[in-house]
This record gives C-alpha cells, structure tokens and sequence, in this order.
C-alpha cells in the first residue's frame, strides 16, 4: 500500500493508536539505549589514553581516524535501525487502517440488513395480530417462530458489528465510577427466567458498596450479560451456577463457577476467540466471549477460564477497582 493514500491526520491518529496498543513510546527508548551505546567506546579511548599516559593533544591520526569509524558506526546503525522501526510502526498503522476500513463496511453491510429485517419484523406483527385477515392458532405460532428468527438475525449482525469496532479500535468507553454490584444483580435478574426454565440452581455472593470501578457501564453489562449466557448454554438441567464477587488487590473479581463439563486444557485460551466453540451443536455465534474479551481488556483487566475440578469449570474477570 503506497503512503501517499494516507493523509496526514489519518497517519497521526493511526499512529496514536499502534503507540497506546504498545503502550509505550519504541522510539524513546531506542534514543536513550544508542545514546548510552555510543558513549561507551568514547570513555573506552579516553580511558586508554589516560591510563596510558599519553598526552592527549598529541594522539595519531589513527586515532582520530578510529573516534571518528566509532561515532559514525553508531550513527548509521542508529539511522537504519530508526528506518526500520518506522516501517514496522507505519506498517502497523496500515492494518490498524485497514481493520478500520473493515469494520465500516461490515457496519455498512449490517445497517442493510438490519433495515429489512425490521419491515419484515414488523410486516410479520401485523399479520400475527390480524390486521390483514384471521389468523388461527397454528399460523400465530408460526408468525411468531419467524420473528424470533429475524431477532436472532439482528443479534447476530450488531453482536459482528460490535466486535470489529473493538478491534479496529473505534469504541470510545464511557467510564463512569460504577458500582459492580449493581450491575451483577440487574443482570443475574434479567436471566433468572431462563435459569428457572431449565432448573439451574444460582447462588451469589455479591458484597454491596465496595465493588467499585471506572468502566462503561453498558459495555461491562455486555460482558455480564455473554458470561450468563454461556453458563446457560454448557450447564446441565437441574445444575448450578455461583456468582462470587470480591476485591482482590488493585482488582475487583468477579468468579462465575458452574458444573458444567470440564473445558479441554488446549482450548481454555481458545474459546476466547472469534467463532470458537466447545460444541458446535450448541447454538450461537461463537463471539460472546471474543467481545467480553476485547472489552475487559479495553478496561485495563484480564479475563479466563479455569477447570477447578471434575465437572466444575470457573470463568473470572477481573477490572481495575477504585477505592472509596
């Protein structure tokens, strides 16, 4: 890709971008390294000709000759390794480029699809309420099961479209100082239906008041909200889920163990990934836990699974709290 399709704006913001995901300036260090490099054979000559007690204003053109090789050495290899280190960042820039063009077009792609499956959502409503004609039993629930397809659709396409954003770094965090607690409980709430239906047992210990972090609200919700429901997917009816949440350290904690089967050692980092699933017979995308991932990560914390024994596998997160 030739430089000249990049502007300079988008070069600057590309390069912000590559230097927060190295979260620290190459360059910087590669300065002071050579700098400090380039004074040793300096205090090496220096330190030859005073131990040997030759008169400094008389040293041989060879000398000179080899002062000047040192510095110039240093200086060319100073030069080629800056031109290196500017491809591999400028190069950095044009993937983080071209993740960002990605993500438009899947945005672009979603927002068409999402258009007609929302007339068709709606053209299906008012069939089903009978509008256009009687509809019997049968036909409602069939009206109905189509609908619920199309919400499956639309789940699936923003659930894509928020997972490229992530990655090509266009979501901005909302942090607010937030309590988790809250958060857990509104959520834990929210699928207690779900968890009733199959007769899943869930047991919490969630301390108020102390769970306190700077997150986006929203976005740490989503997380919540792909760990509960991955649990639903993996526990067997009539199992359990524990929900513990504690302060650890810098860190607030936050442990969902369940029994479900235990989790191949060679796929515990795995099913973090995009379109990685334990049982393909299973329904979903495979991105929930690739998005909750990408946002606790945005947060300055870490994410993953343990097997903790026989038949008991525990999901942990962990986010940099703030204390009261």
């Amino acid at each position: 890709m030739d430089k000249k399709i990049f502007n300079k704006e988008i070069i600057s913001n590309m390069s912000k971008l590559v230097l927060e995901e190295l979260r620290e300036d190459p360059f910087y260090k590669f300065k002071l390294v050579f700098a400090l490099m380039g004074v040793i054979p300096l205090l090496t000559l220096f330190y030859i000709i005073l131990g040997s007690g030759i008169d400094i204003t008389k040293i041989s053109f060879v000398l000179y000759v080899l002062i000047f090789i040192s510095i110039l050495g240093f200086v060319l290899g100073y030069n080629t390794i800056k031109v290196l280190l500017g491809k591999i960042i400028f190069y950095a820039i044009e993937i983080k480029r071209s993740e960002q063009i990605k993500a438009e077009l899947v945005a672009s792609i979603s927002h068409d699809f999402k258009t007609p499956i929302l007339i068709i959502k709606e053209l299906l409503g008012l069939l089903a309420s009978g509008s256009s004609g009687t509809v019997n039993q049968e036909q409602k629930i069939r009206l109905s099961s189509c609908q619920s397809t199309l919400d499956n659709m639309s789940h699936t396409i923003e659930t894509l479209l928020d997972l490229y954003k992530i990655e090509a770094g266009m979501v901005s965090l909302k942090k607010e100082k937030t309590d988790l607690s809250a958060v857990l409980l509104e959520k834990i709430n929210e699928f207690e239906v779900l968890f009733n239906k199959e007769n899943i047992t869930v047991t919490k210990r969630i301390p108020e008041g102390i769970l306190l972090a700077l997150v986006d609200r929203d976005k740490i919700k989503e997380v919540i909200g792909n760990l509960l429901s991955n649990s639903l997917k993996y526990i067997p009816k009539s199992g359990w889920l524990s929900i513990y949440a504690f302060t650890s350290g810098e860190f607030v904690r936050i442990e969902f163990a369940n029994n479900s089967d235990n989790i191949p050692i060679d796929k515990l980092g795995l099913i973090f990934e995009k379109f990685k699933r334990l049982d393909n017979e299973k329904e979903g995308t495979g991105l929930g836990l690739a998005i909750a991932k990408d946002i606790v990560e945005l947060h300055g914390g870490d994410i993953w699974a343990e097997n903790v024994k026989n038949n008991e596998v525990k999901f942990i997160v962990a986010l940099p709290r703030v204390k009261n």
